[in-house]
């Protein structure tokens, strides 16, 4: 009984201090109707030991549209928008989703949007979300609660100050990305 009192008493002690920090989190993110920056982003493929390597810029509208246009090593450009998902490479459109047609497109869409733009709110309705805070930085810790997204990502940690500054995302059989940003402009 004892044992059982005490767990019970570290855990409200834990959701207690996330609630708190989440709280805090929320507090000191911001999000501006507009923000573009740079990005590197290494991939690591676990079965062959390597990253891939990766820059370039990146535009947000808030609620609107996302454009992700990678740089280098390939010229390509990745466009989210709350309904579609559009792949170009070399100015041409080589590949469009739909959430009509694709019910993932408006999941995805609804995490990136939420991550970019510091929505906690709906991270919250697809992760267990728990927090550290510290003068003024942040880190939170995402955890699938759905196992469709947790096919997509075992975790995801995001770092940052007033904006987001650093993902690292686990992927299964030891894959992960790691992206970031800088040259943040509102």
């Amino acid at each position: 009984m004892i044992k059982y009192c005490l767990s019970l008493m570290v855990l409200s002690f834990s959701l207690f201090t996330s609630a708190a920090s989440l709280d805090e989190l929320k507090a000191i993110t911001s999000t501006p109707n507009t923000l573009s920056g740079t990005f590197t982003q290494a991939k690591y493929l676990a079965q062959l030991d390597t990253s891939l390597r990766s820059t370039g810029e990146f535009h947000y509208l808030r609620d609107k549209e996302i454009t992700w246009h990678t740089l280098t090593p390939i010229d390509s450009r990745l466009k989210l928008t709350p309904e579609t998902m559009s792949n170009y490479q070399n100015g041409k459109q080589v590949n469009k989703m739909d959430s009509g047609s694709n019910p993932v497109v408006a999941i995805l869409s609804d995490i990136f949007f939420a991550v970019m733009t510091a929505q906690w709110q709906v991270l919250e309705t697809y992760f267990t979300v728990n927090t550290k805070v510290a003068d003024r930085q942040w880190q939170a810790t995402l955890t699938p609660l759905n196992a469709n997204i947790g096919s997509f990502a075992n975790k995801i940690i995001l770092q940052g100050d007033q904006y987001l500054r650093h993902i690292t995302l686990y992927e299964a059989e030891g894959n992960r990305t790691q992206i970031d940003f800088s040259q943040l402009q509102p």
